[in-house]
């Protein structure tokens, strides 16, 4: 597994804004040939040009992750730069609210965006890292997925099973050394998620301090430094 990423292709989803913007800009400071997909074409074009500015050579494509067709799309855009390295799987969202007071629409949208979302990035890739022997799967999950927020159901399921579908990947894919499945948890970052998220509890919603500078979570150093990580396979 390369550790030089100059050049190396990324793809990065929900790269807009938060978590996914600041690893953009990480790995454009390495030289990356970044695609970075979300919703928002415009500020999806402002991070695009950020990495640039930074040394990076970076595309924007404007996708939806739970739509399949457009995640396998993205896919093969982003293999036309070349042979794939990296795939950050970052979209989150949340709607807060007791749960029988938070329309069902909004519950299933947050498991569509937190769960199969993930699942989409992971069934456009896999097949092309399978093809050329190698490849690292990021899933930024929570540490929402270990300890259940209450008034936040969907998203606790969401993460929950994010995290189950991430160890089982990871076991399918023992035989297969190049290729790394990695998890990560963050807690409560200071990105736009919360003003961004569904909010039925009538009041402004704030986390709780300390709130981390998106930029302290290195996903670079991980997928540079974290070889015990990454080779580990979980088999159940």
């Amino acid at each position: 597994m390369t550790t030089n990423l100059k050049g190396a292709v990324v793809v990065i989803t929900s790269a807009s804004s938060g978590i996914g913007q600041a690893t953009a800009e990480a790995f454009a400071r390495q030289g990356s040939r970044l695609v970075l997909a979300a919703r928002n074409g415009a500020a999806l074009q402002d991070v695009v040009d950020a990495c640039k500015r930074l040394g990076g050579d970076a595309v924007s494509v404007v996708a939806d992750v739970t739509d399949a067709t457009a995640i396998k799309a993205l896919a093969e855009k982003a293999g036309a730069f070349g042979e794939i390295e990296v795939w950050v799987s970052n979209v989150g969202v949340g709607a807060v609210g007791r749960f029988e007071e938070t329309p069902i629409e909004a519950h299933e949208q947050v498991i569509r965006a937190n769960l199969i979302g993930h699942v989409n990035d992971a069934h456009a890739v896999l097949p092309l890292f399978l093809a050329q022997g190698r490849g690292i799967f990021i899933n930024m999950i929570s540490l929402g997925g270990f300890a259940a927020a209450p008034f936040a159901t969907a998203y606790s399921a969401s993460k929950f099973g994010l995290r189950g579908f991430s160890e089982a990947l990871r076991a399918e894919l023992v035989d297969k050394p190049g290729i790394h499945v990695c998890d990560i948890y963050p807690a409560f970052v200071d990105t736009p998620g919360l003003k961004h998220g569904a909010n039925y509890v009538g009041r402004e919603i704030m986390a709780p301090p300390p709130l981390i500078d998106p930029r302290q979570w290195q996903t670079l150093s991980f997928v540079q430094q974290d070889r015990r990580n990454r080779r580990r396979r979980s088999v159940p």
